[in-house]
């Protein structure tokens, strides 16, 4: 009876660890694309070279197609292949991909350094003509899908375009307010007392709206030690970011989520200043994602503020994960609201709801 027992434990213990084999090897194919139609397109905006990727499901013709507008950072097109569990996610709901190496990054030319959100507005816009010119491209079905930084750049560019539709993850309606928050949260976690956060914070907003706040200030290393010459002048460029006056005046439908535990941007604060934007407008839905990042993963799993914290066995992790990285039901969400936006569908709720 004693060795009965112990063969059926290890015949247990071989198929828990036989089933988790498979989920991984079966996640790991998200890592890069599975199934899908690719071609490589180029176009010029900002007197520089635009390269990126067009993925479209094999067996789906004139379907919809986003425009992945990356957050901030020297990003390529895939994201050092951390976009590939959400592209093969959309390829897998009949959606097409269009993503692009960030000026200066990988094939592209120019610095994305240079760039001010308006630039990259005008850029996601030659981007857009550039898919709708593909043949086969239904025009009012592309549209575009942001993450963070990209919250500036999108409503800029819905507002002077008419994208299809417009995706926004994890945006910040003000850049200065946005970095308060961020700088608040990295104290905490360095275990800063609430009044030493205020201190704190209270110094360095005064220098910023000192220094960056007025464009005919110059760099000086003494200020900012930490920061070279062309970080600043990206700041400087940018600091007064704010796109209140563009979320009131972006075309198309707009789907706008985040993540309840964003580390990066006050969800509470940005959600409700989206809502009361949109207000009475149609085809505007807000969403906030329980126990989801500023990049709607895991929570429980990978709540960081910047990729580059995770520890290296989290890189495997999201890796073996692949789209079950993501918190539930946040993948699920956008593919169906984009299908249903860029097919005219509108369900009650994505005319005016707010989730």
């Amino acid at each position: 009876m004693h060795k009965k027992v112990v063969m059926f434990g290890v015949a247990g213990i071989c198929a828990v660890l036989l089933g988790l084999t498979v989920f991984v090897l079966q996640n790991l194919s998200d890592m890069a694309f599975s199934n899908a139609r690719v071609s490589t397109l180029t176009f010029r905006s900002g007197g520089a070279q635009l390269v990126g990727t067009l993925a479209l499901p094999p067996d789906v013709q004139a379907g919809p197609i986003v425009l992945i507008i990356h957050g901030d950072g020297p990003m390529d097109r895939f994201a050092s292949d951390g976009y590939f569990p959400l592209i093969n996610s959309l390829l897998d709901a009949g959606i097409g991909v269009f993503t692009w190496d960030k000026q200066g990054v990988g094939q592209s030319t120019g610095n994305w350094l240079n760039q001010s959100m308006s630039d990259r507005a005008t850029e996601a816009l030659a981007a857009l003509a550039l898919v709708r010119e593909q043949k086969g491209v239904v025009a009012d079905k592309v549209g575009f899908l942001g993450f963070s930084q990209g919250g500036w750049v999108i409503p800029r560019a819905a507002s002077e375009g008419d994208p299809g539709f417009s995706v926004i993850v994890g945006a910040a309606v003000n850049w200065r307010r946005q970095g308060m928050y961020y700088t608040r949260v990295r104290m905490a976690d360095e275990g800063r007392t609430q009044d030493e956060i205020d201190a704190a914070v209270k110094v360095e907003y005064a220098k910023n709206d000192r220094v960056f706040g007025a464009s005919d200030q110059t760099y000086n290393p003494d200020l900012f030690p930490h920061m070279d010459a062309a970080h600043f002048n990206f700041v400087q460029k940018n600091y007064n970011e704010d796109v209140t006056v563009a979320l009131k005046t972006m075309k198309g439908p707009v789907l706008a989520i985040w993540g309840a535990l964003d580390l990066n941007v006050d969800t509470s604060e940005d959600s409700r200043l989206y809502r009361d934007l949109f207000a009475g407008v149609r085809q505007r839905q807000t969403v906030v994602i329980p126990n989801a990042t500023h990049s709607l993963l895991r929570a429980s799993l990978f709540n960081y503020q910047l990729v580059t914290q995770w520890p290296v066995w989290k890189e495997y992790l999201f890796a073996g994960l692949g789209r079950h990285a993501y918190a539930p039901g946040s993948l699920a969400l956008i593919t169906r609201w984009i299908k249903s936006s860029s097919a005219a569908e509108l369900s009650g709720i994505e005319r005016g709801g707010q989730g």
